[in-house]
């Protein structure tokens, strides 16, 4: 909880507030301003307390609350009593590392995941810097699910209630793949391994990075290392999508038995132990250079 909340002056002159009745005035300037407020925007809000806060009846924050949810300028949860304000970042731009460790931890205790994924979309339409912001964070989406109390109004037993469905756009799914495929093959990736697969899914295909961790269990060389190892190769060689390196590897398996070899260039390796340095030799193709 800050202890104080900028005001920009431009606030008053908005096209939006400046329609707005000096009681919608009023609620708004407190969502933006009262105790509970967090970095980001989102926060626990219980009705209890904006009751007590504003002098508000109930009836009446119910009715400030749908009607800022119809502006399309909040959204909130009756499950998890958080608040989101979707004009937010406009006038609190996280512009220094202070303000980005924050809203990282802010981040890691919002409840309802559905406002983390909206943000995320939010900061990445401003250009913000997404790497430090989120990190740490997974954004599962590409999912189809039902939320009560999240889209378009509060539900509670007092009679605002509606259900959405909400198909949520495709962020990270592919990401969070990657380090399922990564968790349950190699081990739970640390926050090393976690930001190296990031900086990898931001250079090639998803779907390739999945293909360099199965050669490292197929040659029994389960580590990140190994895997970077496969990567950059296939980098050098600007094998960007899957579809490219399985081009590659047939091409490869049909140079080596047009030499006259039978063996199979990805799996030149005993399973039961390997050499790393003769392991990424032949694996990068090598093998028939001297080597000093």
């Amino acid at each position: 909880m800050a202890k104080y909340r900028q005001l920009h002056t431009q606030f008053w002159s908005d096209g939006f507030v400046l329609d707005l009745t000096p009681e919608e005035k009023y609620f708004y300037l407190y969502l933006m301003s009262n105790t509970k407020t967090s970095q980001c925007g989102v926060y626990e809000l219980p009705l209890r307390v904006i009751e007590m806060e504003t002098g508000y009846n109930r009836e009446t924050v119910i009715k400030l609350i749908k009607r800022f949810i119809d502006y399309k300028k909040i959204k909130y949860d009756e499950e998890t009593k958080e608040i989101m304000i979707f004009n937010w970042v406009k006038y609190n731009v996280p512009n220094n590392i202070n303000s980005i460790k924050c809203i990282n931890k802010e981040l890691k205790d919002i409840k309802n995941k559905e406002f983390i994924k909206i943000l995320y979309l939010k900061y990445c339409e401003l250009q913000l810097d997404i790497e430090k912001l989120f990190d740490g964070i997974f954004i599962l989406t590409n999912e189809k699910r039902t939320f009560e109390g999240v889209n378009e109004d509060i539900v509670n037993k007092e009679g605002i209630s509606n259900k959405v469905e909400v198909t949520n756009e495709e962020i990270s799914t592919n990401l969070e793949d990657v380090v399922t495929f990564f968790k349950k093959n190699i081990c739970t990736p640390k926050d090393l391994e976690y930001r190296k697969i990031k900086e990898w899914a931001s250079r090639i295909d998803y779907d390739v990075i999945i293909m360099a961790i199965e050669e490292a269990v197929k040659y029994n060389a389960k580590n990140i290392q190994y895997i970077e190892n496969v990567l950059y190769s296939w980098d050098e060689r600007a094998l960007k999508t899957k579809k490219d390196v399985e081009n590659y590897k047939k091409q490869w398996s049909t140079n080596k038995k047009n030499n006259g070899s039978n063996t199979d260039s990805w799996s030149l390796i005993d399973e039961r132990q390997y050499d790393f340095k003769e392991l990424e030799r032949k694996l990068l193709g090598w093998e028939n250079e001297n080597v000093d």
